[in-house]
């Protein structure tokens, strides 16, 4: 079975991110974008993460994409949802190590909270209904939560999911939702992708009231009893690239976590002459790939 970040209807539900194309050595799809000021396109995986298959014929898909055109292509793979590193390391040019994903492993143990989470979670089960939902009886609910939470923090781009990409989740098999209710009012949601006993978080938000009752808390520790046949719940990392110990996200996922997995991003350069023209004035920050990472800034004293 296709996981379903492979799917095609997943890929068409990111219309915003890229036009979705389909990688069959690799068992799955990607994501055609536009370049700025060129009219050439490039690639990249789904969000969140692009699920190859184990045996992927990884040369094979990235001469696929060089035939149709493109000039590069970029993925983040998990250890669990790819082939493996030395494969990934003979076909791409950039494997590096990405973001840290906190992740419950069953075969580890049995879930062993801090002090801290287990206060948090004892509270937040006082105070709020926490259960697992069918995503589809409760859209409008759920989109209006992400919309408060997109608005709160100003997401965009890529995180200004359209309600397309929302309505696919709900159709789709392997997404687990849980929910969290005051006064029957629907204060925090998290969904989850399954696929093969494996779970990764895929969207979370809670309004103002669901923050004041901690309802976050009871919904992942609900998630973890709940998604008993999965022998790993991954619940992602930090809010952005690094791995600070003081983001209150990353400690908020840490404590439901015993296992710290790696997520890698590996890029792959499919016209070189046009790679070059196109990153000439890039800056140094390592951003691959390089024309769409911080451009340089001329000097005011250079002539």
């Amino acid at each position: 079975m296709t996981h379903p970040y492979a799917s095609e209807a997943y890929a068409r539900s990111l219309a915003h991110a890229g036009t979705a194309f389909a990688v069959p050595e690799w068992g799955c799809q990607v994501l055609l974008r536009p370049i700025a000021g060129s009219a050439r396109q490039d690639a990249t995986g789904a969000y969140p993460l692009a699920a190859l298959a184990p045996d992927a014929d990884l040369t094979g898909g990235l001469a696929r994409l060089a035939e149709a055109g493109l000039v590069s292509v970029v993925l983040v793979v998990d250890d669990r949802l790819r082939p493996g590193l030395e494969a990934l390391e003979a076909a791409f040019g950039v494997v590096r190590r990405f973001k840290s994903h906190f992740v419950y492993d069953r075969t580890l143990g049995p879930q062993a909270y801090d002090k801290h989470h287990r206060y948090e979670i004892r509270r937040a089960n006082g105070r709020v209904e926490a259960r697992e939902i069918v995503l589809a009886e409760h859209l409008p609910a759920w989109m209006a939560l992400y919309g408060e939470l997109s608005a709160r923090h100003g997401l965009g781009g890529l995180h200004a999911f359209p309600a397309a990409h929302h309505e696919t989740l709900a159709a789709m098999g392997g997404v687990r939702t849980f929910g969290a209710f005051v006064e029957g009012e629907l204060v925090s949601t998290h969904l989850f992708v399954t696929h093969a006993g494996y779970a990764v978080s895929h969207l979370a938000a809670s309004s103002p009231e669901g923050y004041r009752n901690g309802a976050a808390y009871a919904v992942n520790a609900l998630a973890i009893e709940a998604l008993d046949d999965c022998e790993a719940i991954n619940f992602g990392g930090g809010a952005g690239a690094g791995d600070d110990p003081s983001d209150g996200l990353v400690r908020f996922k840490k404590g439901f976590a015993n296992h710290i997995a790696a997520s890698w991003l590996c890029g792959a350069i499919l016209d070189a002459e046009a790679y070059q023209a196109l990153s000439a004035d890039a800056g140094d920050g390592g951003f691959f790939p390089a024309y769409r990472g911080v451009r340089k800034v001329e000097r005011s004293d250079e002539h």
